[in-house]
């Protein structure tokens, strides 16, 4: 819904007036320089800079993914600089009001930033209109001419926002600033440039505007990224809701099949003993991939994580008891060794799963009479978790796509590592490898402090 101007608070009303009001008293006070030092070929720029800082409105350009800009400050300073201080900033306020008009902003909205323009560019041009004669002192002036615009113009901008939502005034100015200042600072000095160059060197004056076409490539650049993102992130939505119904459409007919196979188990004289012992060994691993199924899809849909503070020894004891069945009967020695006491403000179930997985591979890759430690220590960016087994280690080749979903080289399903990563990162943590051939692997979960 859009706001009237009567439903604005009291406070924004007066800045919304104020604003205009006081860029036409500032206007005046510029004009007090006349029409001097108005050379012919200066009257040129009036429609040129008008017709620039229009587009500039109406076809704001990408600087980054998230960020537009306007390159309406270029034209205003040239305007500023160049033309007699009494046209000067008229030129641009009119420009940026027939852009926002364009763009269908309210008329407030347009009196206010065509307010602010004029106001700025006032400033700016009673201090650095360039004048015929030409030396470091008019340079200087140029320079300081540009900072008053681009300072003045972004510091009262920001203002309606400050008293409409709350924030702070200084606050909203130093992000603003810190958002803007590479493209201000990019177009004030282009426009500078420009201007002196127009007096100096008139034929390569426009040398400094090839960083339009740049920029105008960056643009599309961008948008194209954009938008291969968003088809990309559709893709990926698709993915994590194909694998959820599958996972959860699968278990419900795998687990009568597991019931009924575990029936025939128990029963005497069944034929095929062997076969049906494959059948339940297949089915429970089938039952296990679905379930880190369904565990990737909720590490990619970015739940928010239910954080609590949680032990690391308590959470590797409580891992090693679930693990120490499966170790004892590959014949795998499984042991907890804690070196610092460790607290983290993480989402217990999942960290748990994401150590589960790591151990879970760990006793499968260790041969009979091997051992698995799950060591809990303080790194040098904080507490970590190592598993580290003494199995045949991982081929070199193996390593860049380790962590990639569906790589496997065992009878795993090849989603263990992809989750266990996926977790780590959402902690705002790490996971890499050591190995070495025929001397095990050690993986490392970094977490930050």
């Amino acid at each position: 819904m859009t706001l009237t101007f009567a439903g604005l608070r009291p406070p924004l009303r007066a800045a919304i007036v104020a604003v205009p009001v006081l860029g036409v008293a500032v206007a005046a006070l510029a004009a007090t320089h006349g029409l001097a030092a108005a050379q012919p070929w200066r009257w040129a720029l009036v429609p040129l800079c008008f017709v620039g800082t229009v587009l500039a409105e109406r076809y704001p350009v990408k600087i980054g993914v998230e960020q537009k800009v306007s390159l309406g400050a270029l034209p205003c300073i040239v305007a500023v600089l160049l033309l007699p201080p009494a046209v000067g900033p008229a030129t641009a306020a009119l420009g940026v009001a027939v852009g926002n008009v364009l763009v269908k902003r309210t008329w407030w909205e347009t009196a206010f930033n065509a307010g602010n323009v004029l106001l700025a560019a006032s400033a700016a041009a009673f201090l650095g209109a360039l004048g015929a004669e030409r030396g470091p002192a008019e340079d200087a002036r140029a320079l300081a001419g540009a900072a008053v615009y681009s300072v003045l113009n972004l510091t009262v901008a920001v203002l309606p926002a400050s008293i409409h939502s709350g924030i702070p005034y200084p606050l909203l100015v130093s992000r603003a600033a810190a958002m803007a200042w590479p493209a201000t600072l990019a177009l004030a000095a282009c426009a500078v440039s420009t201007s002196v160059l127009a007096l100096e060197a008139p034929v390569i004056a426009p040398l400094p505007l090839v960083v339009l076409p740049l920029i105008f490539r960056m643009n599309v650049a961008i948008a194209s990224q954009e938008r291969a993102n968003e088809q990309l992130q559709k893709v990926l939505g698709a993915q994590r809701r194909f694998l959820t119904d599958v996972s959860h459409q699968v278990a419900t007919p795998l687990a009568t099949i597991m019931t009924n196979l575990s029936i025939l188990r128990r029963q005497r004289n069944v034929g095929h003993p062997e076969a049906i012992a494959d059948s339940v060994a297949e089915a429970e691993r089938m039952r296990r991939m679905l379930a880190r199924l369904r565990s990737l899809a909720h590490a990619d849909e970015d739940v928010p994580l239910r954080r609590e503070l949680v032990d690391l020894a308590e959470l590797t004891a409580d891992v090693v008891r679930a693990y120490a069945a499966q170790a004892r009967s590959s014949g795998v020695g499984l042991v907890a060794d804690v070196r610092a006491t460790a607290n983290v403000n993480a989402d217990r179930d999942l960290l748990r799963e994401a150590v589960a997985n790591l151990v879970d591979n760990a006793v499968r890759v260790s041969p009979p009479g091997g051992a698995v430690t799950l060591r809990v220590a303080r790194g040098e960016h904080g507490p970590s978790i190592d598993v580290i087994d003494r199995g045949p280690g991982i081929e070199p080749e193996r390593l860049g796509t380790l962590f990639d979903r569906f790589q496997r080289s065992d009878s795993g399903s090849g989603l263990g590592l992809a989750i266990a990563r996926r977790v780590v990162e959402r902690h705002g943590g790490s996971l890499h490898v050591a190995t070495k051939q025929g001397a095990g692997s050690t993986f490392t979960i970094e977490l930050p402090a």
